[in-house]
């Protein structure tokens, strides 16, 4: 029977034991050199890159170069020449332990009639698989170290060659204490080196999940009641600022939030975390409640502040009588300065929580600050979240 139209070529004869054993792609890479050693009479055998490509049409150099490595790795391969396609070609031998990469690049550079001539020997040059002497079982010597094939390999898993080789005497001292003797060493070095910085990774996520969880907390373990000079930190002000709300409604919200919580004494280790739920809270209420007309007005002689107002000053802690006697000098101050708004309500909500934190930070118990106290009341008219950036008026007396 003729043979197949397509078999136009030479094959390769592979072994299915030999491929079973190291597996396919090593099986035709180990056959395709040894038929090359088979025609050489010395003991390191030589294949240019060109040659090699041709014997091996259906693969690419990363390839090749990925399963060479293999083949050392399994020991069952040993190059004196750079790895493919690194030199002009490879020099091999199929005895373990003789691997020299550090060897002189320029070895395979040299032309073989540079060497002594020995006699035609084709056992020295043709191991069998089956042999022992391919499969020699050594013990891990005190100064051992990893070839530069497997560091290159590590870094190119993204491994930094500095932590592989701060693995070595660990790696050296389990091996011996273990006393096992094997063959393929540089194997189990990066599979170590691997483990080891998968843990190291995993280490600093949970580690920096921890951070992310406790930023808000510089005490995690010790909840305190909220002290009098509390400020919230620079994370809880930048998130807060990110979902929009104005810097200054949060710093309104500052002194009530402070007064609230130490009146009731509970201690707790989150308080910026809750700070940022109540500045939330109100922001909503306060963004959602307030009518804001279409065209700005003038405020009326009998204006008064909507119910809204009084709920979002109550959510705030803030005493309803004190926001109520208020009204008047604010109607006043607007009323007398003839300017126009679209929300009156928001103006005097931002008026009474300024009122209300000045009454705060008095030394004294006077109950309802900016009417009793000798300190300067503030103006009504600063900036809200709703109004034009316009700047703070500062703080004056009403004679001015």
């Amino acid at each position: 029977m003729p043979s197949h139209p397509l078999f136009s070529d030479k094959t390769i004869a592979l072994s299915a034991t030999l491929a079973a054993t190291i597996g396919l792609e090593e099986a035709i890479l180990l056959t395709v050199l040894n038929d090359a050693a088979r025609l050489q009479s010395q003991n390191w055998a030589r294949l240019g890159n060109h040659a090699l490509r041709q014997h091996l049409p259906f693969w690419d150099d990363v390839t090749i170069r990925r399963v060479l490595r293999s083949l050392m790795d399994k020991g069952l391969l040993s190059l004196q020449s750079p790895l493919f396609p690194d030199g002009e070609g490879l020099i091999f031998a199929f005895m373990p332990g003789a691997n020299a990469v550090n060897a002189d690049p320029q070895m395979n550079q040299r032309a073989p009639q540079a060497r002594p001539a020995q006699q035609k020997n084709p056992a020295a040059i043709q191991t069998p698989l089956n042999s022992s002497a391919m499969h020699i079982k050594e013990p891990l010597p005190a100064q051992w170290a990893p070839q530069e094939d497997t560091l290159q390999r590590l870094e190119q898993h993204g491994i930094p060659r500095s932590f592989a080789c701060a693995q070595i005497d660990t790696f050296v001292l389990s091996g011996q204490e273990a006393g096992a003797n094997r063959n393929d060493w540089n194997t189990r070095f990066f599979r170590h080196v691997k483990s080891q910085w998968v843990f190291v990774q995993n280490d600093a996520q949970r580690a920096q999940r921890t951070l992310e969880r406790t930023a808000f907390n510089p005490a995690p373990d010790e909840a305190a009641p909220i002290s009098l000079d509390w400020q919230p930190n620079g994370d809880a002000l930048q998130i807060l600022q990110r979902a929009g709300i104005d810097p200054q409604f949060i710093t309104d919200a500052v002194p009530e939030f402070v007064l609230y919580w130490a009146e009731r004494g509970d201690a707790f280790k989150t308080w910026n975390s809750k700070f940022i739920q109540h500045v939330r809270q109100q922001w909503a209420r306060f963004s959602v409640s307030l009518d804001h007309s279409p065209l700005p007005t003038r405020i009326s002689d009998n204006w008064q502040p909507s119910p809204d107002c009084f709920d979002i000053l109550a959510m705030a802690h803030i005493d309803r009588r004190f926001a109520e006697q208020l009204v008047p000098e604010f109607v006043l101050y607007w009323r007398d300065s003839n300017q126009v708004h679209n929300s009156w309500n928001s103006r005097f909500l931002q008026y009474v929580k300024q009122q209300w934190g000045k009454r705060l930070a008095q030394p004294s118990g006077d109950t309802y600050g900016s009417q009793t106290s000798g300190q300067p009341a503030a103006k009504p008219g600063y900036a809200t979240a709703n109004a034009s950036l316009e700047t703070l008026l500062t703080d004056t007396s009403w004679a001015k």
